[in-house]
């Protein structure tokens, strides 16, 4: 039993240590519309992550072909492509070449267009 608790606390730890330095990235729809905010939290049909290694764009489901643009903060294109969903759901970017600063993601299918801002420290 204590063999067995050890060897758990040992992967909860490397879990922990491994993702540490993941940070999720907020992403909303743009444009958005005027006025008061609903107090309900939007759910969109992905989510990104950025780490000390790339960018990670997660589809929870197939959205067609989906268009994934990442400018730096002088709105200069660093990174585009588009990708087929029904063929992947997880797209990874390397960001290792990019610069230290601030970075607009913006994922766009049929009529959504989702943006998220992040950081290169």
């Amino acid at each position: 039993m204590k063999r067995t608790f050890t060897l758990l606390s040992f992967l909860i730890f490397l879990v922990s240590v491994t993702f540490a330095n993941t940070i999720q990235i907020e992403l909303f729809q743009n444009p958005t519309p005027p006025g008061p905010k609903p107090l309900s939290l939007n759910y969109y049909s992905l989510s990104a992550t950025n780490d000390e290694t790339g960018i990670t764009v997660y589809f929870d489901w197939s959205v067609g072909n989906a268009s994934i643009t990442v400018y730096d903060e002088a709105y200069n294109i660093v990174h585009q492509e588009v990708v087929n969903t029904s063929s992947t759901t997880e797209v990874y970017i390397d960001n290792k070449a990019w610069y230290t600063g601030k970075y607009t993601l913006k994922i766009s299918y049929s009529t959504i267009n989702i943006i998220g801002y992040f950081n290169i420290l």
